[in-house]
């Protein structure tokens, strides 16, 4: 039906009131990029390569970062950390579990910072498990230890034959095993093993100005000290140093070495860092003289941005698809 003319004198309905426009949004002030690390020809798997999900064993993070400022017992700023420990290619694209740990704790007195990086050996199911353990309960045990030993002194294979044994304990109570049966180490090694390297550092600088080093190896995971004037200073021998093929044969936990390991004694100055690492970085890092080396030692001159130092030990090389796993320690300097 038509609607009805206005009475005259009646007010009509009021026009809508025209939209206000909304002030433009002010843009987003923002800074930063990421691009994935690469050293060399990466390889096409570094860039196509699918990261398959981890199901069995999901307590097994894909990616693991640490980073800390160190004080000494005084409280004044010493030294600057830097962990991370991330799947490399091959585990994720048969949807392993990540194999290198490590571990970072500081002693009951605030003296000395405890490193650990472990690297499970590829063959056990389980080996993820044995790096974990042996990375905290090795950090538990050189706690312990260090109340009544200077960090050369500490018995070393006593902390080994305790790992062992509690990987044995652990692995009978695994999917599979028969607690029946009396494990030997080399039962235990077939289903989890692990190497491990432990640095001390003293929180509190020397007269010199320098902080003293303690490292001690099992296995290939290693430990350098690195600057701009001498390169790569090795720890200990070097994996595969001078041989074409690599070995992938190596020491390791619940296999307790018979004779006692010798401590490595060094110091840590400004410029310098400590590295501990697994053989994901140190199989193409070699001897340090190389493409890696130079190219590891730049972007180490000082440290990282902590997610900066996860993806440089996770750059891509053609090849080298293992895990990785690394420690790095600096000294603060005074601005």
């Amino acid at each position: 039906m038509p609607k009805a003319p206005a009475e005259a004198g009646a007010s009509a309905e009021p026009e809508p009131a025209a939209a206000v426009p909304a002030p433009a949004a002010e843009p987003i002030r923002r800074t930063g990029a990421f691009e994935a690390y690469t050293i060399g020809d990466p390889g096409r798997a570094f860039s196509h390569a699918v990261s398959l999900t981890e199901l069995k064993h999901r307590d097994a993070h894909d990616i693991v970062i640490d980073a800390a400022t160190i004080p000494d017992p005084e409280g004044t700023p010493r030294l600057i950390l830097r962990g991370a420990s991330s799947r490399g290619l091959a585990h994720q694209q048969y949807a392993d579990p990540r194999q290198d740990d490590h571990c970072t704790v500081l002693s009951r007195d605030g003296e000395w910072l405890v490193c650990l990086v472990a690297d499970g050996v590829s063959a056990g199911e389980w080996s993820h498990l044995a790096a974990k353990m042996a990375t905290e309960e090795g950090a538990a045990q050189v706690i312990t230890m260090l109340e009544t030993h200077e960090p050369a002194e500490i018995p070393y294979r006593e902390i080994y034959t305790r790992l062992a044994d509690l990987l044995a304990d652990v692995c009978a109570t695994l999917p599979d095993s028969e607690p029946t049966v009396d494990l030997t180490q080399r039962d235990v090694a077939k289903r989890m093993a692990t190497t491990l390297v432990i640095g001390i550092v003293a929180t509190r600088p020397s007269d010199d100005g320098t902080h003293a080093v303690t490292v001690v190896r099992l296995g290939d995971t290693s430990a350098w000290i690195v600057d701009d004037e001498r390169g790569w200073i090795a720890l200990g021998e070097v994996k595969n140093a001078g041989n074409v093929i690599a070995e992938s044969a190596t020491a390791c936990l619940p296999l307790v070495p018979e004779a006692d390991p010798v401590p490595v004694q060094t110091t840590l100055g400004e410029g310098a860092a400590l590295v501990l690492m697994t053989d994901g970085v140190g199989d193409p890092l070699g001897s340090g003289g190389g493409e890696v080396g130079r190219e590891l030692a730049r972007l180490w001159a000082r440290p990282p941005h902590p997610l900066e130092f996860a993806a440089q030990v996770a750059f891509g090389r053609k090849t080298f698809d293992d895990d990785r796993g690394a420690i790095g320690v600096w000294l603060v300097v005074p601005e």
